[in-house]
């Protein structure tokens, strides 16, 4: 009989995903069960013979209260060393933490050290067996614990979720995110080589497809931005929110008024959204262009999943550089970006580019989409319904639709030339036929997810959850053998 597997859990919380939980890990062999989550909650539908609660909060701040440091081994050059792209990578990803202030590089080295040093011991000295988290890490500490279980070759997995048709797979690398795609397609090549042959789909996919190759109608969205943030003056945009904060939480108000670094940043990110929306003008469509909407900051689809490009003005430099001089590249910001997390010079650095313009905020996306040569992004939602358009992709990020046909994943510079090359001079665009392929790949290999609206002729929300604890367990089954 196999020895019990100790496991570590990330962001399991709240009742509707237990079930998955209890699914998932049902009938099998569990020595420590540490829960990482928001709040202090009943222990995971888990037999485990013993269960430890770490809450989050303080975790993404860097702070480990109860801990006594004398008691945690020390860090040696060596795993820092190895452990060199994880702190580039850290030191980025908790910008999304500095909201209100900003967080010193000596702040932010000490965080990184912290979770370093806590976690490389604990992974060794509780035998970690397991790291299964319920998105891709992004949050900090739980992309440090990432790289450390690769290191230390301890099997991590993740959910991720594809809110564009309903689907969740299980993940064990973000980087190479939904890789069974790869063997269920080629099967399915194979089995539909015949081209007079019908791809089948499910009711829900075959909507899905007839939706995005006949309708102007959004895959997914992630929300519109605040309406306050639509006005155009300072005083107009946050007077109304001023009255409902001092009349909510009046110590707030006034210690937020009588603070000058306050005044300074909101002013710095008003001035910053007026700089982009008066250098935004309308495009021609009748010009040769690539479509390049932003990506919303902070997200985990820009970091990690974007690596270097996260800086997105990276993306924008290597397409300029690429493309035919005849070429525009229209940006457009996104639609729930608020003011936050963006900088003139950032926008000063893409206008800086003779290809590149600024389009309106409302200008409708599906229009840009509908004209142009093709579109880039990290991991954007545009660029999934852009190919069910016939629209090849540039794609700078990871994430399941790399995969998909018509996408040209970009790495390095070689891999942009090469993309425009057989966009710009072969006219290489996707198939309909080879899309009802990848959409029956994603179909074949993934279950309905837990969360999102639920229409009428769908399993309820717990049995969703369920059905998604049996894939995780049978993916599972090998680490209990």
């Amino acid at each position: 009989m196999p020895a019990p597997l100790n496991i570590l859990l990330k962001a399991f919380d709240g009742p509707r995903i237990r079930p998955m939980l209890k699914a998932a890990f049902a009938g099998k062999a569990i020595g420590t069960c540490i829960s990482i989550v928001n709040r202090n909650e009943p222990a995971p539908d888990i037999q485990a013979a013993r269960h430890v609660w770490m809450p989050a909060n303080p975790l993404r701040a860097g702070q480990y209260p109860n801990v006594d440091w004398n008691t945690i081994a020390p860090l040696d050059a060596e795993l820092i060393e190895r452990m060199v792209h994880c702190e580039t990578m850290f030191l980025a990803m908790i910008e999304r933490y500095a909201l209100n202030a900003d967080i010193p590089y000596a702040e932010r080295k000490r965080q990184y050290l912290a979770h370093l040093r806590y976690w490389n011991h604990l992974l060794r000295t509780e035998k970690i067996g397991l790291y299964l988290l319920n998105h891709g890490p992004h949050q900090g500490y739980d992309y440090v614990i990432y790289e450390l279980c690769k290191l230390k070759n301890i099997p991590t997995y993740h959910l991720e979720r594809c809110c564009n048709v309903d689907g969740v797979f299980l993940v064990k690398d973000y980087e190479k995110s939904a890789e069974q795609l790869i063997p269920a397609l080629a099967k399915l090549k194979a089995e539909y080589g015949n081209p007079e042959k019908e791809v089948p789909l499910s009711p829900a996919y075959e909507n899905f497809f007839t939706m995005q190759t006949t309708q102007m109608v959004p895959a997914w969205s992630a929300g519109n931005r605040d309406q306050h943030l639509t006005k155009k003056t300072f005083v107009t945009k946050w007077l109304g929110k001023s009255l409902e904060f001092l009349r909510h939480k009046p110590l707030r108000f006034f210690k937020a008024i009588s603070s000058p670094n306050v005044w300074s940043r909101k002013v710095t990110q008003h001035r910053t959204a007026r700089f982009y929306d008066e250098h935004a003008t309308e495009p021609d469509v009748s010009k040769p262009y690539v479509y390049l909407p932003l990506s919303k900051q902070p997200e985990e689809g820009v970091l990690p999943r974007g690596g270097a490009f996260a800086n997105q003005e990276l993306m924008v430099q290597l397409l300029a550089t690429y493309l035919p001089p005849d070429v525009h590249i229209y940006i457009k910001e996104h639609p729930s970006q608020g003011e936050a997390f963006r900088s003139e010079v950032f926008y000063r650095t893409l206008l800086a580019l003779r290809s590149v313009r600024f389009v309106p905020r409302g200008y409708d996306t599906f229009r840009l989409m509908q004209h142009a040569k093709a579109i880039a992004t990290i991991t954007g939602t545009a660029g999934f319904e852009a190919i069910f358009r016939g629209k090849p992709v540039l794609m700078f990020g990871h994430r399941f639709c790399q995969y998909a046909p018509g996408t040209h994943m970009i790495r390095t510079a070689a891999d942009c030339k090469d993309a425009i090359d057989r966009i710009f001079k072969k006219s290489d665009v996707p198939s309909l036929r080879n899309l009802r392929l990848f959409l029956k790949a994603i179909e074949d290999i993934t279950v309905p997810m837990e969360g999102g609206p639920l229409r009428s002729d769908q399993s309820p929300r717990e049995e969703r959850a369920r059905v998604m604890g049996e894939m995780v367990s049978n993916i599972l089954a090998p680490l209990f053998q």
